[in-house]
């Protein structure tokens, strides 16, 4: 039955047990559906007490007094029935949802009418990253890393539209169908992880597979393809959608390269010199160094090469995501913090496991020194990581297997013996954090 017949049977008194059940779930699942059941209940209750007065009191008789109590009674019915529905309904009358909540601002700067502060919940809307990386979480379990500057708008658990600038999909299980809008075009989600890219300049949108699959559809021409394997990609334009391979050009800011993104899908690890795993959180890659080494955390994070022809390959960029650590304290360390990658050639040590001990686990003396950054003692979100010829160089030496690297911070802290902090990186499994990334820079073709 059309809910609008649901709603004035019910006001008047003439609708069956079956039909309140019908009713109250309709009236459950449609907030809308609650505010003009709200408004005809008050405009029912108001002229039903209104005709009761009137019957009672002859109209050559009524008074300026009891028009002004019948407006009084009017309003207190009013009141009334909104707190009934707001007890019954909860406050989504008045409110809409929230559907995302926003996880992490890094170095983040804002203009946007929804709440920019970490924790914070969304409701459908438009956030405008002007600075720095964000990441938001919505309520199926989707998860967007969005790079400034860029524009999102959120519309529901399972929709949003990228209207400017780059971003990460993660998409579980609980939220496979998820949908990711652009200008052009949009993509459908069946639990994977991919990268969007909208360039306004050039009025076209890339979608790029990290792992996993997606539909990619242009909405003027009814086109559909489904793209499943690392660094298949499509570019949706005005006119047309264009299926590419990981070697594909991509014309971003107007230079013709292309970017390969290599994972460790889950083969990532730490270890801690006093062998107690349970000091050993499989979300976040732990560093540290002290004095004594005492209580040191190395970590380590193999890639699979295979699928990656580095003949190709102009220049190799690994990336790392720095994250809230809550294990000792950053004020008993120097300012700035240096870290080291290393590039593990000591074969023996290539077949560790994620519970590798520290004795059997990669240290920096199975390896090669491939670079280093530093951090400064206050900063606790961020994306670092190097970008050198050492890094390729090692890379395309031992290219067409599994490369593992080394993480190691170099620096110890300065005051006193106490705990000083371990510093934290995303693994994999991290909740709110991309995982290591290995990022290819395509050469360009004449």
């Amino acid at each position: 039955m059309v809910p609008k017949s649901l709603i004035q049977r019910y006001l008047v008194g003439d609708i069956s047990e079956d039909e309140v059940a019908e009713l109250d779930r309709l009236l459950a699942d449609d907030p809308d559906l609650r505010r003009e059941f709200v408004l005809g209940a008050v405009t029912d209750a108001g002229l039903r007490e209104i005709a009761m007065e009137r019957a009672a009191e002859p109209v050559q008789r009524q008074s300026r007094a009891s028009l002004e109590a019948w407006s009084r009674r009017v309003v207190w019915l009013s009141v009334a029935a909104a707190v009934v529905m707001v007890l019954a309904f909860g406050s989504s009358l008045f409110q809409q949802d929230s559907i995302a909540t926003l996880v992490s601002s890094e170095n983040a700067a804002w203009e946007s009418s929804l709440p920019t502060t970490p924790g914070s919940k969304l409701e459908p809307g438009i956030l405008v990253l002007k600075s720095g990386v964000a990441t938001i979480c919505f309520d199926s379990g989707a998860k967007v890393v969005l790079e400034a500057p860029a524009e999102l708008e959120l519309f529901t658990p399972m929709r949003t539209r990228l209207l400017a600038g780059a971003a990460m999909i993660d998409v579980p299980e609980s939220a496979i169908g998820f949908v990711v809008e652009t200008p052009d075009g949009y993509a459908i989600d069946y639990g994977t992880q991919f990268a969007v890219n909208v360039d306004r300049q050039q009025s076209q949108s890339r979608f790029e597979i990290i792992e996993g699959e997606i539909s990619v559809h242009h909405p003027k021409t009814g086109d559909e393809v489904r793209l499943n394997g690392q660094g298949k990609s499509a570019t949706v334009t005005d006119q047309a959608l264009v299926v590419t391979d990981s070697r594909a050009m991509e014309a971003i800011g107007g230079t013709p390269r292309g970017i390969i993104r290599v994972g460790t899908n889950g083969r990532t690890a730490s270890a801690v010199r006093h062998n107690r795993r349970k000091y050993i959180d499989p979300d976040v890659l732990l560093v540290k160094r002290t004095n004594k080494g005492e209580w040191d955390f190395r970590s380590f994070f193999s890639f699979d090469m295979s699928t990656v022809n580095l003949s190709e390959v102009d220049s190799a960029r690994l990336r790392l995501n720095l994250v809230p650590s809550s294990r000792g304290f950053a004020s008993r360390l120097p300012e700035i913090n240096r870290f080291g990658i290393y590039g593990l050639v000591e074969r023996a040590k290539a077949d560790w496991t994620i519970d590798s001990l520290w004795e059997e686990s990669p240290g920096p003396e199975d390896g090669v020194l491939l670079g280093t950054f530093e951090i400064p003692r206050s900063q606790q979100r961020g994306s670092f990581g190097i970008q050198n010829d050492e890094l390729l160089k090692f890379l395309r030496a031992n290219q067409g297997g599994p490369v593992t690297l080394i993480l190691v911070r170099e620096t110890t802290q300065i005051h006193g013996e106490g705990p000083g902090l371990a510093h934290a990186f995303a693994s994999d499994s991290h909740p709110e954090a991309v995982g290591p990334l290995l990022e290819f820079t395509l050469k360009a073709t004449p």
